[in-house]
């Protein structure tokens, strides 16, 4: 039993003020001169931890977060931690953990949550630094001087503890703010790999996010390490390659389809970015060679980088090459994935290198690494949020499949329908559904990318109005907090969870929540993350499985 001396009014109130009490239970202290090494947390009650006077390292199970000087953490009752301080400080390291229970109104037992909206294992900044420390100071010395015994004393605690949780509520509101800018911004950067072929200007950019031109900038940079001109030339240059490469159209040609009516500024523009004329990139690294359905494959040692594996398998082409280290790790056909060489997340370049490649299909998000890959071998971008029909053919017409290709997505398209026409009895019409997924325990709310290509279809789920907007956006998909799902309400939901230990346990904290508890279970699906990827072979795996997890 707590003996807590206000807990007892509280729970007898008719009207109480707050639906929780917080309960401090114990203040601690670890400095660099005691902790030179990592120093595990205990697990009591929740957990505030403030990297107060320098930077160091969070380690929780599966992974750990850097933590810069002014940072805090909520940590959950039963979240394994260990603090590792850095040791650059000029000054004594310090770090407070505020140790408090929750409690309901009306119950006896601590809460397993909070109860208000601040999220669990996040950075959160502290503007008010330096009341921020006054507090946690005095807090401190209460407990060092065991005053806590004492009512007064007791009821002091506790009115820290609620201005220090008030204190985070707010910087967690302001982020929030500065998350949505961020997520305005990345919606144009979505918007220039649809329209690069269009007259953009920074001001147009900045116009359509709703960000202040000076806000908008720098944003936009960070998020892509690049300034927006320098972006979109990146965008037109990287698909001038492709076009220089795979078609012996005119320059006049391919310079209007990336964007610029001057062949002659195009070829400058090429020339100052390749180091080389665009002529002189067609004819070093030219490998359009005719080949048919029935000829031989012109490549005999292909490497993939990124999520174009699947497609290549599909195609009947086995790559030498390909990123075991998440692709082969998490896709349902990795049974079928021997003798295929990793090449490291991501692609490194050394490891390419060694399996001499006379192709790279390169199918990830970072477009500036293609510089570099391009140098061991002529190398092609496939977008990886390109709706598979349309990346199936991209790829196959590299090859001289198009002819399989197109049999395969008239054979896919008949299955669909005949599977979404078995399963019309059991659905409403026009429902609409929110797809989720828990990877590497963060959690992601899906627009037109991986399952949601089978989920919405013209015969099966719309999308939630708030998903719908991310797809007219052109953003495949959007990290969130657990409080954040029910702002994508719809008819259904579907939640997919990854194999790691720490997304099994963040699911049940969903499956807890208010908001799943609120459907009916025959609404709600939880399935693996191997049905989150939109490759021919997953597509084709999924349709049979669908009833399953429909539990038909």
């Amino acid at each position: 039993m707590n003996d807590y001396p206000l807990l007892e009014p509280y729970e007898t109130s008719a009207s109480p003020l707050l639906p929780y009490l917080y309960v401090p239970v114990k203040v601690h202290i670890i400095d660099s001169a005691l902790s030179s090494s990592a120093k595990s947390l205990q697990r009591s009650g929740h957990r505030i931890v403030a990297f107060v006077q320098s930077e160091g390292k969070l380690h929780l199970e599966g992974h750990s977060i850097h933590v810069d000087k002014g940072v805090c953490l909520l940590l959950a009752p039963d979240a394994k931690a260990e603090i590792e301080l850095s040791g650059k400080s000029d000054y004594l390291d310090v770090v407070y953990v505020i140790s408090f229970d929750a409690y309901r109104l009306g119950e006896q037992q601590p809460a397993n949550e909070i109860g208000l909206k601040l999220p669990y294992e996040t950075k959160i900044d502290v503007t008010s630094m330096s009341r921020f420390v006054d507090l946690l100071e005095q807090m401190a010395e209460v407990a060092s001087t065991d005053q806590s015994h004492q009512e007064v004393e007791k009821l002091k605690q506790q009115i820290r503890l609620q201005e220090l949780l008030v204190m985070l509520m707010d910087n967690v509101t302001a982020s929030t703010s500065a998350s949505d800018a961020t997520l305005a911004v990345e919606h144009t950067v979505a918007y220039m790999a649809q329209h690069y072929r269009e007259e953009i200007t920074v001001e147009q950019l900045s116009r359509m996010s709703g960000v202040a031109r000076w806000q908008y900038s720098a944003l936009f940079q960070s998020l892509t390490g690049k300034k927006p001109l320098d972006y979109l030339t990146e965008l037109r240059m990287n698909r001038a390659k492709e076009l220089l490469l795979l078609t012996d159209d005119p320059l006049r040609e391919i310079s209007r389809r990336v964007g610029y009516k001057d062949e002659y500024y195009f070829a400058r523009r090429f020339r100052h970015t390749m180091g080389l004329t665009p002529k002189q990139y067609a004819r070093t690294r030219s490998y359009n060679q005719p080949v048919n359905d029935q000829g031989a494959n012109p490549f005999s040692r292909v490497v993939a980088v990124g999520y174009v594996l699947g497609d290549l398998l599909a195609l009947g082409i086995r790559p030498v090459g390909a990123d075991m280290t998440v692709i082969g790790k998490k896709v349902v056909y990795r049974n079928e994935l021997h003798n295929i060489s990793d090449i490291g997340l991501l692609g490194e370049p050394g490891k390419i290198k060694a399996l001499n490649p006379d192709l790279i299909l390169y199918s990830s998000f970072r477009q500036d690494e293609m510089e570099d890959l391009s140098k061991i071998a002529p190398t092609v971008s496939i977008d990886r949020n390109e709706p598979t029909y349309t990346r199936i053919l991209q790829v196959a017409k590299l090859f001289g499949k198009q002819n399989l290709a197109q049999q395969w997505i008239e054979s896919h398209k008949r299955k669909s329908e005949e599977m979404w026409r078995h399963l019309a009895a059991h659905k409403g019409t026009r429902e609409t559904a929110a797809i989720f997924v828990y990877a590497e325990g963060r959690l992601f709310v899906m627009g037109m990318k991986g399952v949601a290509l089978t989920l919405y279809h013209p015969m099966a789920f719309e999308p939630a109005d708030k998903v719908r907007r991310m797809i007219e956006s052109g953003i495949p998909f959007h990290g969130i907090e657990l409080e954040q799902m029910s702002d994508y309400d719809a008819d259904r939901l579907f939640l997919l969870v990854d194999e790691s230990e720490r997304s099994r346990k963040e699911v049940m904290r969903v499956m807890n929540s208010a908001y799943w508890n609120s459907f009916d279970s025959q609404y709600v699906y939880v399935t693996e993350a191997k049905w989150n990827f939109d490759d021919p072979i997953t597509m084709d795996k999924l349709l049979p499985a669908l009833p399953r997890i429909f539990r038909m």
